[in-house]
Protein backbone atom coordinates (compact mmCIF):
# COMPACT_ATOMS: atom_id res chain seq x y z
CA UNK A 1 0.00 0.00 0.00
CA UNK A 2 1.10 3.37 -0.71
CA UNK A 3 -1.71 5.67 0.62
CA UNK A 4 -2.11 5.86 4.22
CA UNK A 5 -5.39 4.57 6.49
CA UNK A 6 -5.84 6.17 9.64
CA UNK A 7 -7.87 5.72 12.23
CA UNK A 8 -8.40 8.53 14.42
CA UNK A 9 -10.20 8.26 18.06
CA UNK A 10 -11.39 11.51 19.79
CA UNK A 11 -11.71 9.89 22.84
CA UNK A 12 -14.53 11.06 25.10
CA UNK A 13 -16.12 13.28 21.87
CA UNK A 14 -19.67 12.11 21.56
CA UNK A 15 -22.62 13.94 19.75
CA UNK A 16 -25.50 15.90 21.76
CA UNK A 17 -27.53 18.52 20.91
CA UNK A 18 -25.87 22.04 21.17
CA UNK A 19 -25.82 23.59 25.16
CA UNK A 20 -24.64 25.20 28.47
CA UNK A 21 -22.60 21.93 29.06
CA UNK A 22 -21.52 21.06 25.44
CA UNK A 23 -18.03 21.89 24.75
CA UNK A 24 -17.80 20.72 21.69
CA UNK A 25 -20.85 23.32 20.45
CA UNK A 26 -19.21 25.68 22.47
CA UNK A 27 -16.10 25.77 20.90
CA UNK A 28 -14.59 26.43 17.66
CA UNK A 29 -13.98 23.35 15.56
CA UNK A 30 -14.13 23.93 11.84
CA UNK A 31 -12.27 21.06 10.52
CA UNK A 32 -14.61 18.71 12.16
CA UNK A 33 -17.69 20.44 11.46
CA UNK A 34 -16.19 20.27 7.75
CA UNK A 35 -15.64 16.63 7.83
CA UNK A 36 -19.07 16.34 9.12
CA UNK A 37 -20.83 18.63 6.84
CA UNK A 38 -18.83 17.45 3.46
CA UNK A 39 -18.30 14.07 3.56
CA UNK A 40 -20.09 10.53 4.63
CA UNK A 41 -21.22 10.23 8.13
CA UNK A 42 -23.72 8.62 10.40
CA UNK A 43 -23.57 7.77 14.38
CA UNK A 44 -22.55 4.96 16.49
CA UNK A 45 -23.87 3.21 19.93
CA UNK A 46 -21.17 3.50 22.67
CA UNK A 47 -22.98 2.13 25.38
CA UNK A 48 -24.33 -0.54 27.60
CA UNK A 49 -25.54 -3.47 25.72
CA UNK A 50 -24.25 -2.14 22.42
CA UNK A 51 -20.51 -2.65 23.75
CA UNK A 52 -21.14 -5.80 25.79
CA UNK A 53 -21.84 -3.47 29.04
CA UNK A 54 -25.12 -3.67 31.45
CA UNK A 55 -28.32 -2.04 30.26
CA UNK A 56 -27.87 1.59 30.28
CA UNK A 57 -24.31 1.68 31.46
CA UNK A 58 -22.24 4.55 30.22
CA UNK A 59 -19.49 3.31 27.76
CA UNK A 60 -15.62 3.99 28.60
CA UNK A 61 -12.68 3.42 26.82
CA UNK A 62 -11.49 -0.10 27.74
CA UNK A 63 -15.11 -1.49 26.03
CA UNK A 64 -14.75 1.09 23.40
CA UNK A 65 -11.48 0.13 22.26
CA UNK A 66 -12.59 -3.39 22.71
CA UNK A 67 -14.60 -3.67 20.39
CA UNK A 68 -13.43 -0.93 17.95
CA UNK A 69 -10.62 -3.77 17.39
CA UNK A 70 -12.82 -6.82 17.68
CA UNK A 71 -15.03 -5.99 14.92
CA UNK A 72 -18.24 -7.63 17.38
CA UNK A 73 -19.74 -6.65 20.38
CA UNK A 74 -17.36 -8.25 23.33
CA UNK A 75 -18.76 -9.15 26.66
CA UNK A 76 -17.24 -7.00 29.41
CA UNK A 77 -15.63 -8.26 32.40
CA UNK A 78 -18.38 -6.80 34.28
CA UNK A 79 -20.58 -8.70 33.24
CA UNK A 80 -18.82 -11.63 33.28
CA UNK A 81 -18.23 -11.18 36.81
CA UNK A 82 -22.05 -10.65 37.38
CA UNK A 83 -23.27 -13.37 35.92
CA UNK A 84 -20.87 -15.66 37.87
CA UNK A 85 -22.10 -14.21 41.01
CA UNK A 86 -26.02 -14.85 39.82
CA UNK A 87 -25.16 -18.81 39.01
CA UNK A 88 -23.20 -18.82 42.18
CA UNK A 89 -20.04 -20.33 40.71
CA UNK A 90 -18.61 -16.65 42.15
CA UNK A 91 -18.10 -18.23 45.62
CA UNK A 92 -16.29 -21.23 44.60
CA UNK A 93 -14.16 -19.35 42.52
CA UNK A 94 -10.66 -20.91 43.14
CA UNK A 95 -8.70 -17.51 43.24
CA UNK A 96 -10.94 -16.17 46.46
CA UNK A 97 -10.64 -19.86 47.75
CA UNK A 98 -6.80 -19.69 47.53
CA UNK A 99 -6.77 -16.42 49.45
CA UNK A 100 -8.38 -17.66 52.40
CA UNK A 101 -6.14 -20.67 52.14
CA UNK A 102 -3.73 -18.75 52.56
CA UNK A 103 -3.85 -16.91 55.83
CA UNK A 104 -5.57 -20.13 57.64
CA UNK A 105 -2.52 -21.67 56.73
CA UNK A 106 -0.31 -18.21 58.01
CA UNK A 107 -2.44 -17.13 60.69
CA UNK A 108 -2.51 -13.96 58.88
CA UNK A 109 -5.02 -11.30 57.50
CA UNK A 110 -7.15 -10.95 54.52
CA UNK A 111 -7.03 -7.00 52.79
CA UNK A 112 -9.72 -6.42 50.51
CA UNK A 113 -9.09 -2.98 47.78
CA UNK A 114 -11.17 -1.63 45.61
CA UNK A 115 -12.62 2.16 44.27
CA UNK A 116 -16.21 2.65 45.95
CA UNK A 117 -18.44 4.40 42.99
CA UNK A 118 -22.04 3.72 41.38
CA UNK A 119 -22.90 1.26 39.23
CA UNK A 120 -21.58 3.57 36.11
CA UNK A 121 -18.22 2.63 36.36
CA UNK A 122 -16.21 0.42 34.35
CA UNK A 123 -13.42 -0.02 37.60
CA UNK A 124 -15.18 -1.49 39.89
CA UNK A 125 -19.02 -2.75 41.12
CA UNK A 126 -20.40 -2.24 44.27
CA UNK A 127 -22.60 -5.12 43.63
CA UNK A 128 -19.11 -7.28 43.27
CA UNK A 129 -17.68 -5.54 46.10
CA UNK A 130 -20.95 -6.37 48.18
CA UNK A 131 -20.49 -10.46 47.42
CA UNK A 132 -16.70 -10.87 48.47
CA UNK A 133 -18.20 -9.36 51.68
CA UNK A 134 -20.72 -12.28 51.91
CA UNK A 135 -17.89 -14.43 51.03
CA UNK A 136 -15.97 -13.87 53.90
CA UNK A 137 -18.81 -13.68 56.06
CA UNK A 138 -19.96 -17.09 54.71
CA UNK A 139 -16.40 -18.64 55.05
CA UNK A 140 -16.10 -16.61 59.09
CA UNK A 141 -13.30 -14.76 57.87
CA UNK A 142 -12.38 -12.64 60.74
CA UNK A 143 -10.39 -9.60 61.12
CA UNK A 144 -10.38 -8.53 57.53
CA UNK A 145 -9.78 -4.95 56.14
CA UNK A 146 -11.35 -2.76 53.69
CA UNK A 147 -8.98 -0.26 51.36
CA UNK A 148 -11.21 2.17 49.92
CA UNK A 149 -10.60 4.41 46.91
CA UNK A 150 -12.97 7.20 46.48
CA UNK A 151 -13.85 7.93 42.97
CA UNK A 152 -15.00 11.40 41.75
CA UNK A 153 -14.46 10.89 37.90
CA UNK A 154 -16.58 8.28 37.25
CA UNK A 155 -19.04 9.48 39.65
CA UNK A 156 -19.96 12.82 40.88
CA UNK A 157 -17.19 14.73 42.64
CA UNK A 158 -18.99 14.40 46.10
CA UNK A 159 -20.55 11.41 46.10
CA UNK A 160 -18.28 9.04 47.92
CA UNK A 161 -20.13 10.01 51.38
CA UNK A 162 -23.01 8.21 49.74
CA UNK A 163 -21.51 4.95 48.65
CA UNK A 164 -19.32 4.60 51.86
CA UNK A 165 -22.76 4.48 53.94
CA UNK A 166 -23.98 2.47 51.59
CA UNK A 167 -21.62 -0.17 51.67
CA UNK A 168 -21.17 0.52 55.79
CA UNK A 169 -25.16 -0.03 55.64
CA UNK A 170 -24.87 -3.14 53.84
CA UNK A 171 -22.16 -4.71 56.51
CA UNK A 172 -23.48 -3.49 59.50
CA UNK A 173 -27.04 -5.32 58.02
CA UNK A 174 -25.34 -8.74 56.98
CA UNK A 175 -22.85 -8.03 60.15
CA UNK A 176 -19.92 -8.55 58.46
CA UNK A 177 -16.93 -8.44 60.24
CA UNK A 178 -14.49 -6.21 58.70
CA UNK A 179 -12.95 -3.02 59.14
CA UNK A 180 -12.04 -0.03 57.23
CA UNK A 181 -8.14 0.64 57.36
CA UNK A 182 -7.78 2.75 55.08
CA UNK A 183 -9.26 5.38 52.50
CA UNK A 184 -7.75 7.29 49.76
CA UNK A 185 -8.77 8.81 46.36
CA UNK A 186 -8.12 7.54 43.29
CA UNK A 187 -6.07 9.82 41.83
CA UNK A 188 -3.26 8.39 43.82
CA UNK A 189 -4.46 4.39 44.13
CA UNK A 190 -5.42 4.11 40.82
CA UNK A 191 -2.58 6.10 38.71
CA UNK A 192 -1.86 4.24 35.82
CA UNK A 193 1.11 6.78 33.99
CA UNK A 194 3.84 5.97 36.03
CA UNK A 195 3.56 9.11 38.13
CA UNK A 196 4.88 6.81 41.56
CA UNK A 197 5.17 9.73 43.94
CA UNK A 198 1.17 9.38 43.90
CA UNK A 199 1.36 5.71 44.14
CA UNK A 200 4.10 5.36 46.75
CA UNK A 201 1.71 8.09 48.80
CA UNK A 202 -0.74 5.34 49.18
CA UNK A 203 1.61 2.48 49.68
CA UNK A 204 2.81 4.03 52.61
CA UNK A 205 -0.55 4.02 54.08
CA UNK A 206 -1.17 0.34 53.20
CA UNK A 207 1.50 -0.98 54.31
CA UNK A 208 3.28 1.77 56.71
CA UNK A 209 0.33 3.56 58.30
CA UNK A 210 1.68 6.74 57.11
CA UNK A 211 -0.32 9.27 55.79
CA UNK A 212 -3.50 11.86 57.19
CA UNK A 213 -5.02 10.41 60.18
CA UNK A 214 -9.03 9.92 60.96
CA UNK A 215 -11.42 7.82 63.21
CA UNK A 216 -12.90 6.90 60.92
CA UNK A 217 -13.62 7.04 56.80
CA UNK A 218 -16.60 8.85 56.96
CA UNK A 219 -15.11 11.28 59.02
CA UNK A 220 -12.33 11.80 56.50
CA UNK A 221 -14.06 12.06 53.58
CA UNK A 222 -16.18 15.11 55.50
CA UNK A 223 -13.56 17.18 56.69
CA UNK A 224 -12.00 16.81 52.97
CA UNK A 225 -15.19 18.18 51.70
CA UNK A 226 -14.49 20.99 53.88
CA UNK A 227 -11.31 21.83 52.65
CA UNK A 228 -13.25 21.85 48.86
CA UNK A 229 -11.50 18.42 47.86
CA UNK A 230 -13.66 15.94 46.14
CA UNK A 231 -13.43 12.34 46.29
CA UNK A 232 -10.55 11.63 43.64
CA UNK A 233 -8.18 14.03 45.46
CA UNK A 234 -8.64 12.72 48.82
CA UNK A 235 -5.15 12.23 50.68
CA UNK A 236 -4.13 8.20 51.52
CA UNK A 237 -5.74 8.22 55.05
CA UNK A 238 -5.06 6.15 57.74
CA UNK A 239 -8.12 5.02 60.07
CA UNK A 240 -7.77 4.89 63.82
CA UNK A 241 -10.74 2.57 65.43
CA UNK A 242 -10.83 3.58 69.53
CA UNK A 243 -7.69 5.02 69.26
CA UNK A 244 -5.81 2.23 67.55
CA UNK A 245 -4.62 1.81 64.03
CA UNK A 246 -6.42 -0.67 62.15
CA UNK A 247 -3.97 -3.86 60.84
CA UNK A 248 -1.84 -2.30 57.90
CA UNK A 249 -1.03 -4.76 55.35
CA UNK A 250 1.94 -7.54 56.34
CA UNK A 251 3.89 -9.81 55.12
CA UNK A 252 2.14 -13.15 54.82
CA UNK A 253 -1.26 -11.34 54.34
CA UNK A 254 -3.74 -12.06 51.06
CA UNK A 255 -4.54 -9.19 49.17
CA UNK A 256 -8.23 -9.47 46.93
CA UNK A 257 -8.04 -6.59 44.80
CA UNK A 258 -11.73 -5.87 43.36
CA UNK A 259 -11.21 -3.81 40.39
CA UNK A 260 -12.02 -4.93 37.01
CA UNK A 261 -9.89 -3.02 34.62
CA UNK A 262 -6.14 -3.69 35.00
CA UNK A 263 -5.25 -0.28 33.38
CA UNK A 264 -5.57 1.99 36.72
CA UNK A 265 -4.85 -1.46 38.69
CA UNK A 266 -1.46 -2.63 37.43
CA UNK A 267 0.62 0.24 39.10
CA UNK A 268 -0.41 -0.49 42.87
CA UNK A 269 -0.47 -4.03 41.84
CA UNK A 270 3.17 -3.85 40.88
CA UNK A 271 4.10 -2.54 44.38
CA UNK A 272 2.90 -5.72 45.82
CA UNK A 273 3.34 -8.21 43.21
CA UNK A 274 6.38 -7.21 41.04
CA UNK A 275 9.50 -9.33 41.85
CA UNK A 276 12.23 -6.45 40.45
CA UNK A 277 9.77 -3.37 40.95
CA UNK A 278 11.68 0.31 40.71
CA UNK A 279 9.08 2.34 40.63
CA UNK A 280 9.86 3.96 43.90
CA UNK A 281 12.28 2.61 46.92
CA UNK A 282 10.94 0.33 48.99
CA UNK A 283 13.44 -1.02 51.67
CA UNK A 284 11.98 -4.02 52.72
CA UNK A 285 9.72 -6.05 49.83
CA UNK A 286 6.66 -7.61 51.91
CA UNK A 287 7.14 -11.44 51.76
CA UNK A 288 4.34 -14.11 51.24
CA UNK A 289 1.64 -12.00 50.02
CA UNK A 290 -0.93 -13.88 48.15
CA UNK A 291 -2.47 -11.44 45.38
CA UNK A 292 -5.78 -12.22 44.02
CA UNK A 293 -6.54 -9.56 40.69
CA UNK A 294 -10.20 -9.48 39.79
CA UNK A 295 -9.27 -9.99 36.15
CA UNK A 296 -5.84 -10.20 33.84
CA UNK A 297 -3.50 -7.28 35.31
CA UNK A 298 -0.50 -8.83 33.13
CA UNK A 299 2.02 -11.50 33.48
CA UNK A 300 4.60 -9.62 35.06
CA UNK A 301 2.87 -9.55 37.81
CA UNK A 302 2.73 -12.53 40.70
CA UNK A 303 -0.99 -12.69 40.97
CA UNK A 304 -3.77 -15.25 41.20
CA UNK A 305 -6.27 -14.17 38.61
CA UNK A 306 -10.01 -14.67 39.57
CA UNK A 307 -11.39 -14.45 36.15
CA UNK A 308 -8.71 -15.05 33.42
CA UNK A 309 -8.93 -13.58 30.47
CA UNK A 310 -10.96 -14.45 27.34
CA UNK A 311 -9.33 -15.27 23.85
CA UNK A 312 -10.61 -12.76 21.42
CA UNK A 313 -9.83 -14.23 17.67
CA UNK A 314 -9.41 -12.20 14.97
CA UNK A 315 -8.72 -8.55 16.14
CA UNK A 316 -7.64 -6.48 13.11
CA UNK A 317 -4.25 -6.11 14.14
CA UNK A 318 -4.29 -9.56 13.79
CA UNK A 319 -5.79 -9.42 10.59
CA UNK A 320 -3.81 -6.56 8.87
CA UNK A 321 -0.78 -8.61 9.58
CA UNK A 322 -1.83 -11.73 8.19
CA UNK A 323 -2.35 -9.58 5.50
CA UNK A 324 1.08 -7.90 5.47
CA UNK A 325 0.19 -4.36 6.21
CA UNK A 326 2.37 -2.16 8.54
CA UNK A 327 0.78 -0.84 11.44
CA UNK A 328 1.39 2.23 13.68
CA UNK A 329 -0.40 2.65 16.93
CA UNK A 330 0.32 5.92 18.54
CA UNK A 331 -0.95 8.02 21.56
CA UNK A 332 -0.13 9.85 24.30
CA UNK A 333 0.66 7.84 27.73
CA UNK A 334 -2.91 8.49 29.15
CA UNK A 335 -4.55 6.47 26.59
CA UNK A 336 -1.79 4.00 25.48
CA UNK A 337 -3.21 0.83 27.29
CA UNK A 338 -6.06 1.17 25.27
CA UNK A 339 -4.88 1.46 21.63
CA UNK A 340 -2.38 -1.52 22.49
CA UNK A 341 -3.48 -4.26 24.71
CA UNK A 342 -7.39 -2.89 25.16
CA UNK A 343 -7.45 -2.76 21.01
CA UNK A 344 -5.44 -5.90 19.88
CA UNK A 345 -7.74 -7.95 22.45
CA UNK A 346 -5.80 -8.39 25.55
CA UNK A 347 -2.45 -8.57 24.60
CA UNK A 348 -0.11 -6.93 26.51
CA UNK A 349 2.84 -7.34 23.54
CA UNK A 350 1.98 -6.59 19.69
CA UNK A 351 -0.01 -9.15 18.23
CA UNK A 352 1.21 -8.94 14.35
CA UNK A 353 4.82 -6.69 14.81
CA UNK A 354 2.58 -3.66 14.99
CA UNK A 355 4.35 -0.85 15.96
CA UNK A 356 3.87 1.66 18.86
CA UNK A 357 4.55 4.92 19.96
CA UNK A 358 3.58 6.66 23.20
CA UNK A 359 4.00 10.39 23.47
CA UNK A 360 4.27 11.48 27.39
CA UNK A 361 1.33 12.93 29.16
CA UNK A 362 2.18 16.38 30.77
CA UNK A 363 2.95 16.18 34.73
CA UNK A 364 -0.41 17.78 35.81
CA UNK A 365 -2.52 17.49 38.78
CA UNK A 366 -5.44 18.33 36.72
CA UNK A 367 -5.27 18.14 33.17
CA UNK A 368 -7.62 21.52 33.17
CA UNK A 369 -4.28 23.44 33.92
CA UNK A 370 -3.27 21.85 30.55
CA UNK A 371 -6.03 21.13 28.48
CA UNK A 372 -3.82 20.49 25.30
CA UNK A 373 -2.00 17.97 27.00
CA UNK A 374 0.43 16.69 24.02
CA UNK A 375 -2.07 17.18 21.44
CA UNK A 376 0.68 19.33 19.26
CA UNK A 377 3.42 16.62 19.74
CA UNK A 378 1.26 13.92 19.15
CA UNK A 379 0.21 15.82 15.84
CA UNK A 380 3.71 16.78 15.17
CA UNK A 381 5.13 12.97 15.22
CA UNK A 382 2.59 11.06 13.60
CA UNK A 383 2.53 13.81 10.54
CA UNK A 384 6.24 13.05 10.23
CA UNK A 385 6.15 9.61 10.09
CA UNK A 386 2.99 10.10 7.36
CA UNK A 387 5.24 12.41 5.37
CA UNK A 388 7.92 9.42 5.58
CA UNK A 389 5.14 6.56 4.29
CA UNK A 390 6.62 3.69 6.43
CA UNK A 391 2.91 2.33 8.03
CA UNK A 392 -0.01 1.37 5.83
CA UNK A 393 -2.41 1.29 8.79
CA UNK A 394 -2.58 3.72 11.37
CA UNK A 395 -4.62 4.03 14.80
CA UNK A 396 -3.85 7.41 16.50
CA UNK A 397 -5.74 8.22 20.00
CA UNK A 398 -6.51 11.79 21.07
CA UNK A 399 -7.13 12.12 25.44
CA UNK A 400 -8.09 15.18 25.95
CA UNK A 401 -11.82 15.21 25.48
CA UNK A 402 -11.74 12.29 27.27
CA UNK A 403 -9.36 13.65 30.03
CA UNK A 404 -10.05 17.41 30.14
CA UNK A 405 -14.03 16.28 30.38
CA UNK A 406 -13.22 14.30 33.51
CA UNK A 407 -12.16 17.26 35.23
CA UNK A 408 -15.51 19.08 35.05
CA UNK A 409 -14.19 22.32 34.21
CA UNK A 410 -16.21 23.58 31.01
CA UNK A 411 -13.93 26.51 30.04
CA UNK A 412 -10.66 24.13 29.77
CA UNK A 413 -13.40 22.01 27.61
CA UNK A 414 -14.00 23.91 25.32
CA UNK A 415 -10.17 24.88 24.98
CA UNK A 416 -9.49 20.64 24.61
CA UNK A 417 -11.95 20.91 21.80
CA UNK A 418 -10.32 23.75 19.89
CA UNK A 419 -7.09 22.00 20.51
CA UNK A 420 -8.12 18.59 19.18
CA UNK A 421 -9.82 20.27 16.10
CA UNK A 422 -6.76 22.42 15.12
CA UNK A 423 -4.84 18.92 15.06
CA UNK A 424 -7.15 16.98 13.59
CA UNK A 425 -6.77 19.72 10.98
CA UNK A 426 -3.68 19.25 10.20
CA UNK A 427 -3.45 15.41 10.67
CA UNK A 428 -6.10 14.96 8.10
CA UNK A 429 -4.26 17.36 5.54
CA UNK A 430 -1.31 15.41 6.31
CA UNK A 431 -3.25 12.21 4.85
CA UNK A 432 -4.57 13.36 2.26
CA UNK A 433 -1.59 14.66 0.70
CA UNK A 434 -0.61 11.16 0.83
CA UNK A 435 -3.88 10.49 -0.87
CA UNK A 436 -4.63 8.68 1.90
CA UNK A 437 -7.65 8.01 3.92
CA UNK A 438 -8.99 8.86 7.27
CA UNK A 439 -11.81 7.34 9.41
CA UNK A 440 -13.13 9.63 12.52
CA UNK A 441 -14.47 8.36 15.13
CA UNK A 442 -15.08 7.84 19.01
CA UNK A 443 -14.78 5.64 21.94
CA UNK A 444 -17.65 6.77 24.01
CA UNK A 445 -18.72 10.11 24.91
CA UNK A 446 -17.64 12.76 27.73
CA UNK A 447 -17.25 15.89 26.44
CA UNK A 448 -20.25 16.85 24.91
CA UNK A 449 -22.26 16.58 28.31
CA UNK A 450 -20.02 18.60 31.36
CA UNK A 451 -23.12 18.98 32.71
CA UNK A 452 -26.17 16.99 34.07
CA UNK A 453 -29.21 17.73 31.54
CA UNK A 454 -31.32 16.68 34.05
CA UNK A 455 -29.85 18.18 37.09
CA UNK A 456 -27.67 21.31 36.19
CA UNK A 457 -24.64 19.93 37.80
CA UNK A 458 -21.24 19.62 36.77
CA UNK A 459 -20.33 16.27 35.54
CA UNK A 460 -17.40 14.77 35.64
CA UNK A 461 -18.44 11.43 33.72
CA UNK A 462 -18.56 9.48 30.36
CA UNK A 463 -22.55 10.19 28.75
CA UNK A 464 -24.49 7.66 27.09
CA UNK A 465 -24.22 9.56 23.99
CA UNK A 466 -23.48 7.93 20.52
CA UNK A 467 -20.46 8.79 18.91
CA UNK A 468 -19.62 10.26 15.35
CA UNK A 469 -18.00 8.07 12.55
CA UNK A 470 -16.48 10.11 9.65
CA UNK A 471 -15.14 8.82 6.16
CA UNK A 472 -12.65 11.23 4.75
CA UNK A 473 -11.71 11.13 1.74
CA UNK A 474 -12.23 9.25 -1.53
CA UNK A 475 -15.52 8.20 0.08
CA UNK A 476 -18.49 10.98 -1.04
CA UNK A 477 -20.70 8.41 -2.98
CA UNK A 478 -20.88 6.05 0.03
CA UNK A 479 -23.79 5.80 1.97
CA UNK A 480 -23.58 4.66 5.72
CA UNK A 481 -25.98 2.65 8.23
CA UNK A 482 -26.07 3.52 11.99
CA UNK A 483 -24.36 1.23 13.71
CA UNK A 484 -22.33 0.05 17.37
CA UNK A 485 -18.37 0.66 17.95
CA UNK A 486 -18.12 -3.10 16.62
CA UNK A 487 -19.05 -1.74 13.05
CA UNK A 488 -16.05 -0.44 12.73
CA UNK A 489 -13.14 -2.96 12.11
CA UNK A 490 -15.42 -4.60 9.67
CA UNK A 491 -15.88 -1.26 7.55
CA UNK A 492 -12.09 -0.95 7.65
CA UNK A 493 -11.89 -4.38 6.19
CA UNK A 494 -14.04 -3.56 3.46
CA UNK A 495 -12.50 -0.09 2.69
CA UNK A 496 -8.75 -2.11 1.92
CA UNK A 497 -11.12 -4.94 0.37
CA UNK A 498 -10.14 -7.80 3.11
CA UNK A 499 -12.61 -10.26 3.41
CA UNK A 500 -13.97 -10.12 7.12
CA UNK A 501 -14.47 -13.36 9.38
CA UNK A 502 -16.91 -15.27 10.28
CA UNK A 503 -18.66 -13.99 13.49
CA UNK A 504 -17.89 -10.33 12.90
CA UNK A 505 -20.26 -7.32 12.22
CA UNK A 506 -21.12 -5.95 9.57
CA UNK A 507 -19.67 -3.08 7.62
CA UNK A 508 -20.90 0.30 7.76
CA UNK A 509 -21.37 1.07 4.12
CA UNK A 510 -24.34 0.15 2.50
Amino acid sequence: MSKPLVLIILDGWGLAPSGKGNAISQAKTPNFDKYWREYPHTSLEASGKYVGLPDNQIGNSEAGHMNLGAGKVITQDSCYVSCSILDGTFFRNPAFIAALKHIEALKSRLHIMSLITGDQSAHADPFHLKKILKFIKDNKVKGAVLHLFTDGRDAPSHNGLWFLKDLENFVRKEKIEVDIGTISGRYFAMDRVKKWERTEKIYNALVYGKGEKSSSARKAIKENYKKKIGDEFIEPTVIYKNGKMVPRIKSGDSIVFVNLRSDRARQLTKTFAQREFIGFKIKERLSDILFVAMTEFGPDLDTITAYPARTIKNTLPRILGKKGIKQLYITESEKYAHVTYFFNGGFADPVAHEERIKIDSPIVKSYAEKPEMSAFELTDTLVKYIKEGIYDFIVVNYANPDMVGHTGDLKAGIKACEVVDECLGKLVSSILKKKGEAVITADHGNIEEMIYPDTGDTSTTHSRNPVPFILVDSFQSVKLKKGVLANVAPTILDILHIEKPKGTEESLMV
